[in-house]
């Protein structure tokens, strides 16, 4: 299997990120999409895989938010030697986004704004026998090394195509667009300072489902597409919005 037909199968969920969260200078910022009913299950798993693939994964875990699972997730974590702290002291920070609509298991990883192809043999097998799921609604957004400056609105907004900006635009100013990324199109609107995604040729639609940004670091990403809109600017955004 080569790595483009990789990418196509393991990112065949589209995922959202209502936020993203500022990383540390000098270490890279990851964030892992997991979309599942039982994150409690996975998420120990998914862990002990990036730090196989040489991902920095702290010890110190905490929510900026209420998770379905949180105590469930705490103590699971917590048999793989992980501690519970407080959010802006954690190095791996845990926020739980409800969709508007269903879909299928999943999980994506976002590295410095690129998709990561996760090529590992154990991962594809896991998220195969994800796939035999039932559809959820549920989506955990696992920050790791992030960093907690202050709140800001956006006045650009900056559009990526397989982690490339493609295009910059104000925020101030009404945009209606369709983009074809070369893997589907993607119809996004700009209107009174925020943006969103309007339509997708992506099978679930989940990016459509995600609410309006205009905070500084706010993106909704639109995996199977290659597609990543981002607010920019120095973001402080520390819980889930939407």
């Amino acid at each position: 299997m080569d790595r483009r037909e990789f990418i196509k199968i393991v990112l065949t969920t589209s995922l959202i990120s209502p936020i993203i969260i500022n990383q540390k200078s000098g270490h890279p910022h990851s964030e892992l999409f997991l979309l599942s009913d039982e994150p409690h299950k996975d998420l120990p798993f998914l862990l002990a895989e990036l730090e196989r693939l040489n991902f920095s994964v702290g010890r110190k875990i905490g929510f900026t938010g209420p998770h379905p699972q949180q105590k469930e997730l705490a103590f699971s974590l917590k048999d793989r030697g992980m501690n519970l702290v407080p959010a802006r002291k954690a190095e791996v920070v845990i926020n739980f986004v409800f969709l508007a609509s269903p879909a299928r298991p999943s999980f994506t990883l976002i590295q410095d704004g690129r998709i990561r192809d996760l090529r590992s043999s154990r991962l594809f097998s896991f998220w195969k026998q994800m796939q035999a799921r039932p559809e959820t609604r549920s989506l955990s957004i696992v920050s790791l090394n992030p960093s907690f400056p202050y709140l800001q609105k956006g006045k650009n907004l900056a559009i990526r195509i397989d982690g490339k900006v493609v295009e910059r635009l104000p925020l101030a100013q009404s945009v209606h667009r369709t983009i074809d990324t070369g893997f589907g199109r993607v119809v996004f609107k700009v209107e009174h300072g925020q943006a969103w995604v309007e339509n997708s040729t992506c099978r679930n639609h989940i990016c459509q489902a995600s609410s309006p940004i205009k905070f500084a670091g706010e993106r909704i990403i639109c995996a199977p597409n290659h597609f990543l809109m981002e607010i920019e600017g120095r973001s402080g955004l520390d819980a889930v919005i939407g």
